[in-house]
């Protein structure tokens, strides 16, 4: 029964790694933008897919458009057309010039640096590891496989809880890497909802 026993241990520890796997990658890829690990990034992330998705959010945030998904039928102005034609080329260039490897944890530092002056935000590199791990888990709102090879998690904003982030991981033969971000905006009413939701 021995073998058994052995075989049986190692396929449950075979199951618990690949399950932990892409949480693992998640957190690391965030770790990594805050030490400014670019090496790190170059290889956890593919750069291509994750600014194709970034910058429709991207444009909306920069330019004060209207979300294309819930504001789909209603007609849109001169003004609004006009920004949307024009400012999502220039958006498109800043990402393609930014969100790189090098660039992201350089805009992470320019905000936090913000944040620190302004807000006078506390620095939560300071905090113990299970603490800041118990935090950021505690702004995920969905992880699931979505088939083999394939995890989707969705974490909150940490100053902006209308704010959602929709991060995919696919697992590739180097291992799990984010493929597409995309940022999902709620209404003050369904954020509302949704903090006394978590708070029951």
């Amino acid at each position: 029964m021995k073998p058994f026993a052995v075989i049986a241990a190692l396929l449950a520890f075979i199951a618990v790694a690949y399950v932990g796997s892409p949480f693992v990658t998640a957190w690391s890829i965030r770790e990594a933008v805050r030490d400014g690990d670019s090496d790190y990034l170059a290889h956890a992330i593919e750069w291509p897919g994750v600014r194709e998705t970034l910058k429709p959010a991207i444009a909306q945030i920069a330019l004060s458009l209207p979300d294309s998904e819930k504001d789909a039928s209603e007609k849109q102005g001169y003004w609004t057309r006009f920004k949307a034609y024009w400012g999502q080329g220039v958006v498109d260039g800043l990402v393609d010039k930014y969100v790189t490897p090098e660039g992201l944890p350089k805009l992470f530092k320019l905000r936090q640096t913000y944040r620190s002056y302004v807000e006078s935000d506390d620095d939560a590199s300071k905090l113990p590891i299970f603490e800041r791990v118990s935090r950021a888990w505690a702004r995920v709102k969905r992880a699931e496989f979505t088939s083999l090879t394939s995890f989707e998690i969705d974490m909150e904003d940490k100053h902006d809880a209308s704010r959602l982030y929709l991060g995919k991981l696919e697992l590739r033969l180097t291992g799990w890497k984010l493929t597409s971000l995309r940022v999902k905006f709620l209404t003050p009413e369904k954020s509302a909802a949704q903090k006394f939701t978590d708070l029951n």
